[in-house]
């Protein structure tokens, strides 16, 4: 199995080893309003976050990725889109995935060297004029859907750090996370108040052109 690494700032730091999983934690219990977390708990493994990478169908679609969130509790729950909320690209580099990109917001790891502990949380300041957008997932239910990278720039395929990047590095796979929470004194029924990361997914062999350019000069 090999360690991934996460960097903050292009500053290597351990993840943990092998495959980045849901977390055995429980999830985050109510809030008091007004209080604004920067952090919450990874979800049980009760509820299941899992990604699978999709190939170009038709030209001109380009490629995209399979979700699926099952929830195995008995109790709907509520995301606000978009879901995932962010994206984490990790490079091969010898025994280690090393990181290179995040897009998005909320779901990021809170120490890199815990895989399975809390993540960052996206929360708004200020309720917004209109009610978000959300989709619930039944008790003991499934939810699968597919988005394409060309509609959602947040999972792009483009793990570039201008300073981090090194040349002949091609392979790269990404982990999708999701972690949201209302604003103060914002109301949603059945709303997910811990965060979910998805398994590692491994993308297709990829030469940057920042690199290629690199080579040639």
């Amino acid at each position: 199995m090999r360690k991934e690494i996460g960097m903050k700032g292009c500053r290597a730091m351990k993840a943990g080893v092998g495959m980045v999983v849901l977390a055995g934690m429980a999830a985050l219990p109510a809030l008091a309003v007004g209080r604004m977390p920067d952090t919450v708990p990874q979800c049980s493994r009760e509820i299941q976050f899992k990604a699978n990478y999709l190939a170009e169908a038709t030209p001109g679609q380009g490629p995209g990725f399979l979700f699926e969130i099952d929830n195995k509790t008995a109790r709907p729950i509520t995301l606000v889109a978009p879901v995932p909320s962010s994206a984490h690209w990790y490079a091969e580099v010898g025994n280690l995935w090393l990181w290179r990109a995040s897009a998005g917001r909320g779901g990021a790891l809170v120490n890199a060297e815990n895989v399975y502990g809390p993540v960052f949380v996206f929360q708004p300041e200020h309720p917004s004029e209109k009610d978000p957008k959300t989709v619930t997932i039944p008790a003991r239910g499934r939810l699968q859907w597919t988005e394409w990278m060309r509609d959602d720039a947040a999972i792009a395929y483009d793990p570039s750090c201008a300073q981090c990047n090194y040349p002949g590095e091609r392979n790269f796979r990404a982990v999708f996370a999701y972690a949201w929470l209302p604003a103060p004194g914002q109301q949603i029924d059945h709303l997910l108040t811990c965060g979910l990361r998805s398994n590692p997914v491994d993308m297709p062999p990829l030469e940057l052109p920042a690199r290629k350019a690199a080579a040639r000069r």
